[in-house]
């Protein structure tokens, strides 16, 4: 049996909004194990996003316990906490979240900086993950002169850079057509047969159901089971 990486207990998320609150998770239990493909499916308002940002360490639940990698999260502080950020979660976004101006080769290396690798293994480190991902003739290119799909690929390898324990994607094929998203999801695929961890955030059905395991969000619950396409 793979290993427990991830486990919420009873997670809640309130924001208060003027004299009201609002409760935006309501007891959320999650466990994932290494090595799975899961998929969060939620509509806009659903509490999928908030639950994101708390898995990646970029928020911290009203109360609940989350442990990640046998840590309490709610124990750590900001620098630990920063440390898992960059280099225990990757993460890939529907708007890419590239540098203009730099290169696709550039803008892979960034965590790598920020990791503190020497610059000429943070090169070949670069390099192979555009390889990885299909852009080895790529690598000299800026954003502006790749197609969405491509930009997608740069983003996947920047986020896989540092070896992740856990990708995390936040509708990863929403600025994508049909035929671009496919292919974005078969690389998913083919990381996740590495044996990556992948957790998708996604509110299409039939993206949803490329993971190997759906939960569904809906109204600040989460539940389990088999997903139809209504």
């Amino acid at each position: 049996m793979p290993k427990e990486i991830l486990r919420m207990t009873n997670i809640v998320k309130t924001y208060q909004m003027g004299d009201e609150e609002s409760v935006v998770l309501k007891g959320i239990d999650l466990s994932v194990h290494e090595g799975e493909f899961l998929a969060v499916l939620g509509p806009s308002g659903s509490g999928k996003s908030t639950l994101m940002n708390i898995i990646g360490c970029l928020d911290i639940p009203t109360s609940g316990e989350y442990i990640l990698s046998n840590r309490k999260i709610g124990e750590q502080d900001e620098k630990t906490l920063a440390h898992i950020r960059s280099k225990e979660i990757g993460f890939i976004f529907q708007s890419f979240h590239l540098l203009q101006r730099q290169t696709a080769l550039e803008n892979v290396g960034l965590p790598l900086i920020y990791a503190d690798m020497p610059q000429k293994e943070r090169l070949h480190r670069s390099k192979e993950m555009l390889e990885k991902v299909g852009l080895g003739d790529k690598m000299y290119h800026y954003p502006n002169q790749m197609s969405g799909g491509q930009q997608q690929r740069v983003a996947i390898a920047r986020a896989i850079s540092t070896n992740p324990t856990i990708l995390l994607a936040d509708e990863p094929t929403g600025a994508l057509d049909q035929k671009t998203g496919s292919s974005v999801i078969q690389l998913f695929h083919d990381l996740n047969d590495e044996g990556r961890t992948i957790i998708m955030i996604t509110h299409d059905v039939n993206i949803a159901k490329h993971a190997k395991r759906i939960v569904r969000i809906l109204d600040g619950n989460i539940s389990e089971g088999v997903v139809d396409d209504a």
